[in-house]
């Protein structure tokens, strides 16, 4: 079998691959309720919606179709699915502050509509957005915290700190269950919802154990951040930042560089940008620490399309290669980060891939630095 956002966004390239050659079942959207179907009876594909395989005798693509109503297959009620954490033995674990720590995925789908992403709403209708019940969540932590003695958690999907419809409900349940007291956690957010939040909101965020939000800050030119449809600005990025720091909740910011249009002086504004926020840090008393990476476009996103209309190779979009940051093994201390960097080796911007690759590296190494020194968590 084989899944995720890769297979639903290109599933007949997949499907065509040789190296997939003994694929049975590629299913397309959220699988827990289909691998579990599949796992039972193989033979069961045909009648499981978003199911797809190739038929080799006929060289054709086969797909499953259901009769019963499709929600329970492609969008099941989140707060019925549990995680069985023996099958997961790198979640919990020992964080580097001592601390047993565990993610969580508090909500399904993203209303946004970032042109990178390949989470973009337009590019998937078929995802109902959900979200657990703070109850839920809270029955969760608890459930780790006494199975596993966890008491730091990270919520790793897009929304819960990205919408106040579910910020204001989620922290009037952690007041009431005091989870600030016994638990920190982590989340990503939203620049422009937590820009009009007020200092109260931002109060009982750190008040209930919000300990780092990660933010999609992508640039520090505002004429690529209406391309990417960021709806934030730059300054914008500097008032939350600093809003957070000076209430001792760390940021983590996501930047790139070579975005396709990008100017030489556009990425000279992200590189200042990063050394802004870094500034800010160093005044006030939470950490930033930035992640940058230089573009890659992911199929099914807004901008991989645009890309082929406008002649760009789909396959070499897909062709990607480590981007080294340890100067060829010189500089050991940079493996951790290497491998989280690759590149198509293709330039999307008017700056050359190597002068990019220069910058990231760059602001990598100085972030090591920087994380080290402060003892934050490196991830």
């Amino acid at each position: 079998m084989a899944g995720g956002h890769h297979a639903k966004a290109d599933p007949q390239r997949v499907l065509a691959d040789p190296r997939f050659a003994q694929l049975s079942a590629l299913v397309v959207g959220e699988g827990e309720t289909r691998v579990t179907a599949l796992l039972g009876d193989a033979n069961r594909r045909a009648e499981l919606p978003g199911v797809m395989w190739r038929d080799h005798l006929l060289g054709t693509t086969a797909v499953g179709i259901s009769d019963g109503p499709t929600a329970y297959w492609v969008a099941p009620d989140i707060n019925e699915l549990t995680v069985d954490r023996r099958f997961l033995p790198q979640d919990p674990y020992r964080a580097s502050d001592g601390r047993m720590e565990a993610n969580l995925v508090c909500s399904r789908g993203c209303p946004y509509e970032c042109t990178f992403c390949g989470a973009a709403a337009s590019m998937n209708a078929d995802i109902a957005i959900r979200t657990r019940t703070p109850e839920n969540i809270i029955a969760e932590m608890h459930q780790l915290n006494r199975r596993y003695g966890c008491t730091a958690f990270r919520a790793v999907d897009d929304l819960f700190l990205g919408a106040r419809r579910i910020i204001h409900p989620a922290m009037e349940a952690f007041t009431a269950a005091r989870i600030g007291e016994r638990y920190v956690w982590d989340a990503t957010g939203r620049i422009n919802v937590l820009d009009r939040e007020d200092d109260t909101v931002l109060d009982t965020l750190r008040a209930n154990g919000l300990r780092e939000v990660a933010l999609g800050i992508e640039s520090g030119a505002p004429r690529v951040l209406r391309a990417m449809d960021k709806r934030i600005t730059p300054e914008m990025t500097l008032t939350v930042t600093h809003r957070l720091l000076e209430r001792g909740i760390n940021v983590k910011g996501y930047f790139i560089l070579g975005y396709p249009g990008e100017t030489r002086g556009e990425a000279l504004d992200t590189v200042r940008h990063v050394r802004d926020l870094w500034d800010l840090s160093d005044r006030l008393p939470g950490t930033f620490r930035a992640s940058v990476f230089t573009f890659r476009p992911y199929p099914g996103s807004p901008v991989f399309n645009n890309l082929v209309k406008q002649g760009y190779d789909p396959e070499a979009m897909q062709t990607y290669h480590d981007v080294d940051l340890t100067d060829h093994g010189a500089d050991e201390k940079m493996r951790e980060r290497d491998e989280f960097n690759f590149t198509t080796g293709q330039q999307f911007g008017e700056v050359p891939l190597t002068q990019l690759n220069d910058w990231l590296a760059e602001l990598s190494r100085e972030q090591h630095e920087r994380t080290n020194a402060t003892g934050a968590v490196n991830a």
